[in-house]
Parts: C-alpha cells; structure tokens; sequence
C-alpha cells in the first residue's frame, strides 16, 4: 500500500532573470543551463516524445550542489500553448512520486494492458487545455536522487519555488502564463503552502523586478489531507457510515468514536504549542488509534468499494533502460519513499493544518478548488467538505449554502457548491484518484476551473 499521503531575496532585492538563459549542450542530447539566480543550481533536460508527440516535452533534473538532484517532466498543452496556463502537478505521500499522476491520472500518459507501450490518455488529459509541469519532490522521491534535506511541507515550499524560478529562467515563454497549483492527497499540505510562499514572494518584489513574478490564479487539492483537525473527525462516518455503507465491524466503528476525543485534544495542543513532540504524538496516536482501525475492513484505504486501488502496471515501463534513457532518468523508479515519509512523519508534518494557507490564498485573490472522489476513505469527501465549510476568509458569506447537482455532458456526476472564490466538488463512483476513475468528469472540472467558469 501507497503511503497515505532558501529564498531568492538577496539583501533585500531580488536577483534578476537573466535575459536569456545560455543553454550549452551535454552528452546524449542533453541541455544544461547553469542558473544566473542561485549559485550551484543548474538545470538539466532532453526533448522525449513520449506519449504524446504532437507537442513539446522538456524532462530532466533540476540540480543543487552536487548531491540533490530532482526530476521533472514537462508537455505543452495541445490547444495553444502560447497562451493556455501553466499547471503544476504533484503527488503526495509524503514521499510519492508525481509520475503516478501523469502515468495513472490526469497526464499525457497510460500502458496498454502488457505495460510495454505508451500510449495517450485520450480520455483526460489535462494538457488538452493546459500547459502541464510534473515534478518529483524532494531527493529520492520518484526519478529524483541525493541527499534529502527536506523534513517538512514549508521546508520544501522554498526549493519548490526556486525550481519554478529556473524553469522560467530556461523557459521563459512560459513565465506569462496563468500559474496554477494543483495536487493530491499529501498535496493538501504542499499545495496551499507552496502556492502561499509563492504569493508572499510576489509581494516582496520590487515593481521593477515583474520579470519574477509568477502569475498565480489559482490552486486545486483533490482528496488532500489540508485540515487533520476536523478532517480526523469523518474517519469513522466514512468508514460506518458513507453512502456506500459500513464497512467496518461495530467494534471498530465503536473504537475509532472512542479514540476521538483523545485525538482532538491532542491535536489542538499542537496547534497551540506547534512544538515537534506535541504534533509527534498527536500524529501518532490518531493514526493508530482512528485511521488504523480501518485495516480490519479488507478494503482499499483509496476506495471503500475495493480491496483494491489504481493499478500501477505503468512502472514497469517507466524502469526500463530505454525509457530511463528517453527522457533522461538517472536512477531507477521510487513510486514512494519509505525514508522521505518517515522523515516528514519525524517532524509531526503530517498532523498540521493548511487551511490558514488556503485562506490567506483566497484573501488574496487566489482561487481555490477542493474537489473528493466520494469513495475514498484516507482523505474523504466528508472530511475535505467539511474544512472547507468552516473556513474563515472574506468571501466565506458567498461561499456558505448547500452542495448542488453537478452536470456534465447532461448527467449527474456529482455536487458542486461555489462562491467567493472557492468551490467544493464531491466527485461520485471515484476514489482517492479521482482522475483515473472519472477521467471525462475531472477534465471537465479543471477545465471549467481554470477557465474561472466553476
């Protein structure tokens, strides 16, 4: 099973883009660009046709120092891409690759069914209308190697935002564009932080320094884990209770509402003292105590229908010699890294609460998305609904109301409610990977979504 889940400012001012970024060519088609903003910093990258070949790919390594090099994989969108956004992708974990999204979910890629051929995700490809960016954080998480530096969400905020500032320093025609965060599961923790360091980044330039601005619009979380607090408090209705029915035991049932309690308070003490040992043993005890009962269900903790989740046959051809060499990967395949998961656990990363993040986004005039697969247990409708009901921002008055039906192609396929800047989608039939169980309805969703249209 999947696990659950240094600034640019320079005394004060920002170092400026370089007009053009001097690529000098490396050995088997490689391109490399040394950075002018950070000093040992230096991007790596071929041009595969992979997938997709009507539009053009970029895939490679971002590279700090001489130990930490971390992968990327980038494809134009196939509707104009000149002027379609651009959308970041991530996975969660902590510690899970972003390859599951583009080979599983909402990418340019799918195997057929022997796992020896790509082919195109016909279906749901988000680079239908948008410019898509996929990238594995931090070292060891995916194709990504070194040593791993990074024991936290906000820790890893920065290096996110210095890898966006050199990918625009090789690829500048992007720079323009609407920006949009989006991620899953874990990326309920890194998609509101990384997007709000973003914001706080934009705020500290100069109105000279535009050249480093990213044009962020929005952010997107499906089934995230944003708000442990309240989130922690569905476990068991998802589990006992959902409209696909119990699938627990009483007894657990009745050991999940009797930990809860328990969990709350601990919870809270580490929102009050945010001291590592108190957020350790919060984390700790909720996950033994509530989501750990759910083991004895004998189903997918991604989808109460099933003792199984998405299959992850892609993995076979993505480590493979010839397609490491394609599109430039080092080192063999980590779908999600035990060591990357334990170190952010050690911190007691995984109990905190994002949501004063997405606030603060929504505050600004960023646009958020939350959307849930309504068979997932780890990160459930009915939690992820419920945080954001509580939510405490400017436009929460228009926000406030009731879920309705949500429509595509004339049929029901879901609930949406809006307002404010912020919409809520709970997805039906889907688990924690809403893309690859309604691919024509999350393509739908994100396209009504960047479109300001949701």
């Amino acid at each position: 099973m999947r696990n659950i889940f240094g600034s640019l400012l320079v005394g004060g001012t920002l170092l400026m883009q370089a007009a053009s970024a001097a690529l000098t060519p490396g050995p088997g088609g490689l391109k490399v660009l040394q950075s002018s903003l950070y000093e040992n910093h230096s991007l790596s990258f071929k041009q595969p046709k992979l997938c997709d070949e009507t539009v053009t790919q970029y895939s490679g390594y971002l590279n700090v120092g001489t130990n930490e090099h971390y992968f990327f994989w980038f494809f134009e969108s196939r509707n104009n891409p000149a002027k379609d956004p651009l959308t970041v992708w991530l996975n969660g974990g902590p510690g899970c690759s972003s390859m599951i999204g583009l080979w599983e979910e909402l990418g340019p890629c799918r195997v057929n069914d022997d796992a020896t051929k790509a082919v195109y995700n016909e279906q749901g490809s988000w680079n239908k209308v948008s410019n898509m960016l996929f990238f594995d954080q931090p070292a060891q998480v995916g194709f990504s190697y070194g040593s791993n530096k990074v024991f936290s969400t906000d820790q890893a905020a920065n290096f996110s935002y210095k890898f966006l500032q050199i990918f625009f320093e090789a690829f500048p025609q992007y720079r323009q564009h609407d920006f949009h965060f989006f991620g899953e599961s874990y990326g309920g923790h890194y998609v509101p932080s990384f997007a709000d360091y973003v914001l706080k980044q934009n705020k500290a330039l100069k109105p000279t320094d535009k050249l480093n601005r990213i044009n962020l619009k929005s952010i997107g979380v499906g089934n995230g884990m944003t708000d442990p607090l309240i989130q922690n408090k569905y476990l068991e209705k998802m589990a006992c209770n959902s409209s696909y029915g119990s699938v627990l035991p009483e007894q657990y049932c009745k050991a999940m509402n009797d930990a809860l309690p328990r969990c709350t308070k601990l919870t809270e003490t580490c929102y009050k003292t945010n001291s590592k040992r108190d957020c350790v043993k919060a984390q700790n005890f909720c996950a033994d105590n509530i989501e750990g009962q759910y083991q004895f269900s004998n189903k997918s903790y991604y989808d109460v229908r099933s003792p199984d989740s998405a299959p992850s046959n892609y993995i076979q051809f993505i480590n493979t010699t010839a397609t490491r060499d394609l599109i430039g990967a080092k080192v063999p395949y980590t779908e999600c890294s035990g060591p990357v998961f334990d170190n952010f656990l050690s911190t007691g990363d995984r109990i905190k609460s994002f949501s004063s993040n997405v606030a603060d986004l929504l505050n600004n005039g960023v646009r958020v998305l939350i959307y849930a697969g309504d068979a997932d247990f780890i990160c459930n409708w009915y939690g992820n609904y419920a945080w954001v009901s509580a939510l405490n921002f400017k436009g929460a008055k228009k926000f406030a109301g009731s879920l309705a039906a949500w429509n595509v192609g004339g049929k029901e396929v879901g609930q949406l409610q809006s307002g404010g800047g912020l919409a809520f989608v709970r997805v039906y039939e889907a688990g924690h990977e809403v893309p690859w169980y309604q691919p024509v309805a999350s393509l739908a969703m994100f396209t009504d979504h960047v479109n300001n249209k949701l």
